[in-house]
């Protein structure tokens, strides 16, 4: 039996199969690389520029899916600093969140700064030109410390972590916060500097209007109207609600009375619902509040760079100390879970060499005894909607319903069968 041997035809069948395939994957080759490299959903939306003073900035925007971001910026055109989330700093560690807030801080005053934003491992300006913002003028102590604060919960009655509030007052710079994992945010009006950056806003603190507007992404949005007396705190937000507190006052929240029983609690008793600006008080949970949560974050104020000592009376005393920052602002994550039912908060402090203490109540709910579901908060809780991702065979994104791959396959496979016809025609 004579040995087949491969023929002209056969070997140019062969080659016009190759070329083929080579010619379909130099075609597909940028928009895969395009696909890979550059999502739509990465890019930064609605990006803000607040909190401006002397020697910091915030910068603050969404993403339609969880990324990482950061912010690259400097002097004119020497942008090679980089700083991360605000969460990440705090943390310790990087992760991806759909909304994103950085503090740039340690600047010169009166300099202008420009700015990019990192959204994943790509850069995001203004069509070529960088963002940029000017820092403002040195100034003085600020006035007595004023705070605004609050709640926000989901729909579905969780805490809204991650949800960026945003505070509008007339004549002021804006300025921004963070919701906590607990759900409540704070921010300092009398730190925000007026307009033109020369001045500390200048406000009533009783009849001035403020606004907020609360962004958690595709979780939704909330807007607050209302004044400054009703803003310490601001009624619990729900998000996809709007609120107008001048067109009614909205009717007074029943609350049992604090327990001061204790004598010695009694004449130090400091609370925001009967005083503007206390010397030292407890901002979350509120009085007599009902958390879901295990550990849940305390969050208060005292004098400014200042030690403050909490206690929490449970089963088990925890006892730690915080030190507040320099616009007494302070916030505490309880190291251990609380077992249902009734605690008690004490913290203290010195003031002018005089012991001040501060003691609210809280109840934990047991687990299922609320419709609101049970919430721990851990290092990596953020905003996470459901996302639903048609399944892959490959980790490039779709398109429509056919996989890059799966389109090579497929070319592939027709250039073969048009080199086998060829074959045989030439055969």
């Amino acid at each position: 039996m004579r040995k087949k041997e491969l023929s002209i035809p056969t070997v140019l069948g062969i080659l016009v199969s190759l070329i083929g395939m080579g010619v379909g994957l130099w075609y597909l080759r940028e928009p895969i690389k395009n696909v890979v490299l550059a999502s739509p959903q990465d890019a930064p939306t609605q990006v803000y520029i607040t909190n401006i003073t002397d020697s910091s900035f915030v910068v603050s925007w969404l993403t339609d899916k969880a990324t990482t971001g950061f912010i690259q910026y400097g002097e004119k055109t020497n942008s090679d600093l980089i700083v991360s989330d605000d969460r990440d700093q705090e943390r310790g560690t990087v992760d991806n969140y759909f909304t994103h807030l950085v503090t740039v801080r340690d600047l010169k005053p009166s300099t202008a700064y420009n700015f990019r934003i990192g959204s994943a491992s790509k850069l995001y300006d203004q069509q070529g030109q960088p963002y940029s913002v000017t820092t403002g003028l040195s100034l003085g102590s600020p006035p007595p410390a004023d705070m605004t604060y609050g709640q926000v919960l989901t729909p579905n009655g969780e805490p809204a972590e991650g949800a960026i509030v945003y505070l509008s007052l007339p004549g002021a710079v804006p300025q921004v916060a963070l919701v906590k994992p607990s759900g409540t945010w704070v921010i300092p009006l009398s730190t925000a500097r007026s307009s033109d950056l020369t001045s500390y806003a200048a406000y009533d603190p009783q009849t001035s209007s403020v606004q907020f507007q609360v962004q958690a992404g595709s979780l939704g949005s909330s807007t607050v109207t209302t004044t400054t007396d009703q803003d310490s705190p601001v009624p619990t937000i729900t998000l996809g609600q709007t609120y107008n507190y001048l067109v009614a006052n909205p009717p007074a929240e029943e609350a049992a009375p604090e327990d001061t029983s204790n004598s010695r609690f009694s004449s130090d008793f400091a609370d925001p619902a009967t005083e503007i600006t206390p010397i030292l008080t407890i901002l979350s949970p509120q009085i007599m509040e009902q958390v879901n949560s295990t550990q849940p974050e305390i969050i208060g104020r005292g004098p400014a760079d200042s030690e403050v000592t909490i206690t929490i009376n449970s089963p088990t005393t925890v006892t730690d100390t915080v030190q507040t920052d320099a616009n007494g602002e302070f916030s505490y994550s309880i190291p251990q879970d609380l077992p249902p039912g009734e605690h008690t908060i004490t913290i203290t402090t010195l003031v002018d060499g005089i012991t001040k203490r501060v003691q609210r109540k809280f109840t934990v709910l047991a687990a299922g005894s609320s419709q609101i579901p049970a919430y721990t908060a851990t290092p990596s809780a953020t905003i996470k909607p459901r996302v639903v991702i048609p399944a892959t065979t490959s980790g490039v994104p779709t398109s429509g319903n056919l996989t890059p791959t799966l389109i090579l396959l497929i070319l592939g496979s027709g250039l073969i069968l048009s080199g086998l016809v060829v074959y045989r025609k030439l055969a």
